[in-house]
């Protein structure tokens, strides 16, 4: 009991707003942390204004392709088989294409933040669609099964390990609109493989059992739907078309499969090379740099701790590219956009985000590799920018 009631009211009132003061000034802090409220400087505006001419170049080349480009071969073929007008087949294209995008950016944004996501963005666009003479892909609305599968691909990636039933649901659809998009499967069971199990509910075994159901599961009712569409005969024939490199051929020899490849990016092939020497070393950087950091909840031994230390997404996609340049080095085929189109669209453009992310690991090291990283940087804007503007005269020239 207080000796002193009155004496210790008065003095309770008069620290009142002393104590009041910490407080409120704790809340507002805990409320700038929720909301994420901060200044927004010039680097905000930039990118706000960047990303925005981006998305509207996208949005022009789809719109300008979609409305002008010819039937190709190939998407006569697949008009053929969904029955479709080719205006109402190119339109349901776009919320794809938008998935895409939105895919790889996040994708991006996680490896070495949102400039990194830019810089996927922009790598879609690097690539020179038109490359196969034969089979020309003039844009993402006449690549309708490819650029879809892509889009479904590149949406698991994203969602790898949290919510691993609906990435295997989406590289199952993603299968049935695009048959090489399958060879993703064991891209996606090896990334769950490496997975912490910190990042995993159940265990791994488990985990995979219920992937590879989850990839199933509309893989086989894709097929069914086509086997419903085309009837008995027309799916022996489109299984034939898809099983065609898996019977005895010829195979063409390594340096001509390079020269396809280096003639696929609108550059001549020496300069081609060059910059991709440069990304390559730069995103190999980037890599490297996941497995040198330790990770606070690694667990087993060295060799499967450094193998956990790279995200499980990205882990799916470069495994898919190896996987499918493999399936293609074997295949004997002359066109290098149209059988890899799902992995080109959803998976090589992150090699610009690791590049991004090695480029931004070499500024913080001295000033020598500093001033390496800029120069970089620079030509990698010059680079990607130039083939940016060549794919978007290209959106209208047939």
């Amino acid at each position: 009991m207080t000796l002193f009631p009155r004496a210790a009211a008065t003095l309770r009132v008069a620290q009142g707003p002393r104590r009041v003061a910490p407080v409120l000034a704790r809340r507002r802090e805990a409320e700038r942390f929720v909301t994420g409220e901060r200044r927004t400087t010039p680097i905000d505006v930039l990118f706000v204004v960047a990303i925005a001419l981006l998305l509207a170049v996208h949005l022009t080349i789809f719109v300008a392709v979609a409305v002008l480009a010819p039937v190709t071969p190939a998407e006569a073929r697949s008009l053929a088989l969904v029955q479709l007008p080719v205006e109402v087949a190119r339109a349901l294209v776009l919320p794809f294409h938008a998935l895409l995008l939105g895919s790889l950016f996040v994708i991006g944004r996680r490896a070495a933040g949102r400039w990194a996501g830019f810089g996927a963005l922009l790598a879609v666009l690097a690539l020179d669609l038109r490359a196969d003479p034969a089979n020309p892909v003039y844009g993402p609305p006449t690549a309708e099964g490819g650029w879809i599968a892509a889009a479904l691909l590149a949406a698991a990636f994203a969602l790898l390990p949290r919510r691993r039933l609906l990435a295997g649901a989406l590289a199952g659809f993603a299968s049935g609109f695009f048959a090489v998009a399958a060879l993703a499967l064991p891209a996606f069971l090896l990334a769950l493989l490496f997975t912490p199990a910190a990042e995993l509910d159940r265990p791994r075994g488990r985990t995979i059992a219920a992937f590879a159901a989850a990839w199933a599961v509309p893989a086989a009712l894709m097929q069914a739907v086509w086997l419903a569409t085309l009837g008995p005969a027309g799916w022996l024939d489109r299984a034939s078309e898809v099983a065609a490199p898996l019977r005895p051929h010829a195979v063409l020899p390594w340096l001509e499969q390079e020269r396809l490849v280096f003639a696929a990016w609108h550059f001549d092939p020496l300069v081609t090379v060059s910059l991709a020497s440069f990304l390559f070393l730069a995103a190999g950087t980037g890599i490297a740099r996941y497995f040198l950091v330790p990770r606070e909840d690694e667990r087993g031994t060295g060799a499967v701790r450094v193998l956990q230390r790279f995200p499980a997404g990205l882990w799916a996609a470069f495994l898919t590219i190896v996987l499918c340049s493999a399936w293609w080095g074997l295949s004997g085929s002359t066109d290098v956009v149209l059988p890899n189109l799902p992995v080109l669209a959803a998976a090589t453009p992150l090699i610009t985000a690791m590049a991004y992310r090695g480029a931004k690991w070499l500024l913080t090291v001295n000033r020598f590799w500093a001033l390496c990283a800029v120069l970089y940087l620079v030509g990698l804007i010059l680079a990607r920018t130039t083939q940016l503007l060549i794919t978007l005269v290209q959106a209208f020239l047939y």
